[in-house]
């Protein structure tokens, strides 16, 4: 009977072994460092707010987060490389959605809509342009009559060849047909609110966030931006379209998120889906946002793919309207 007993808990260790030990042992996703491919040069707004989140999960959950930032191309080989990442939930784009979806549809990038899967809307943020303060200019229709009176002198920079800003801006054209106003790219919103400061530029046409500090520090003068109405942090900026028209062509508020190669996981998805909802409705990361000019704006996966559709066919629709 002894020796029953024994064989008995022989086979029910290696039962639980072979069996139990699998579900017992699996660790809760995700148990190892997750990398962030941001598609912009550093310092920027979405630099900013993907290490707002950082911090969070490390400091929540002891999870972290690797922000790549690679700027360049469109912001192209950053999102091909998410693009061929293995589909694991260890790595994920963080694109504006206006930028990520102008690029595949001129030219040749390796990927299109169909290789992503939405995660989570972020953050949106207002486009704002602005001039350096020296210039006098106060206001839209002087930058634009000043570019018309002498060509060749003034221009607009961006933080990108296919940047949502450039897009904007040839709705914004057709409004001043008579002006010749040559874009300027760089790699991100940090390097063209510094070529303005240095007037290396005539206008610097970025994200309210990247222009604020130098808006606050007498530095910039906004003179519009994408909102509806005046934002309030901005009250004596009025927008586009106070100054162009009531056209709700000249709203736009740029949709930021994270994205992951098309194969990843549902469970993943969702388990990422929710930790960044979490993060985003935690008091001290909404501090932090509001400190750094952003605003959480989030939402799930399903609808966040519904938006990244919907600009998708917005920005191919803007691009063919306007010969690009």
């Amino acid at each position: 009977m002894k020796k029953m007993n024994k064989l008995l808990a022989v086979f029910l260790g290696i039962s639980l072994l072979g069996f139990g030990a699998p579900d017992m042992a699996k660790a809760a996703y995700p148990n190892r460092p997750v990398t962030i491919i941001i598609p912009f040069g550093p310092g920027g707004a979405v630099d900013i707010a993907a290490r707002i989140l950082a911090e969070y999960f490390q400091n929540k959950h002891q999870i972290t987060l690797n922000i790549v930032c690679k700027g360049g191309g469109a912001g192209a080989p950053a999102m091909l490389d998410v693009a061929r990442a293995r589909p694991d939930g260890y790595t994920f784009g963080f694109p504006a959605l206006a930028t990520f979806s102008a690029t595949p549809q001129i030219r040749k990038t390796g990927y299109t809509i169909g290789d992503f899967k939405a995660v989570a809307q972020v953050t949106n943020m207002w486009l704002s342009l602005s001039v350096n303060k020296d210039s006098g200019i106060a206001n839209l229709n002087e930058f634009f009559e000043m570019a018309k009176k002498e060509p060749g002198k003034y221009n607009y920079a961006t933080h990108g060849a296919l940047s949502t800003q450039r897009i904007f801006m040839t709705n914004i054209l057709k409004a001043y047909p008579d002006v010749n106003l040559p874009h300027i790219s760089y790699t991100s919103g940090h390097d063209v609110s510094t070529a303005l400061l240095g007037k290396h530029v005539s206008a610097a046409f970025g994200v309210t966030i990247n222009q604020k500090p130098y808006v606050d520090s007498g530095d910039f003068t906004m003179i519009a931006v994408s909102s509806d109405k005046r934002l309030e942090e901005f009250p004596d900026v009025p927008t586009f379209k106070e100054q162009l028209g009531d056209n709700d062509t000249f709203v736009f508020a740029s949709s930021h998120g994270l994205l992951a190669p098309k194969r990843t996981p549902d469970s993943c998805i969702i388990a990422m889906q929710d930790l960044i909802k979490e993060a985003l409705e935690d008091s001290s990361v909404q501090e932090k946002f509001k400190k750094a000019g952003l605003t959480a704006d989030y939402l799930p996966a399903a609808e966040f793919q519904v938006v990244m559709e919907t600009i998708w066919d917005y920005i191919g629709k803007t691009l063919k309207e306007n010969n690009f």
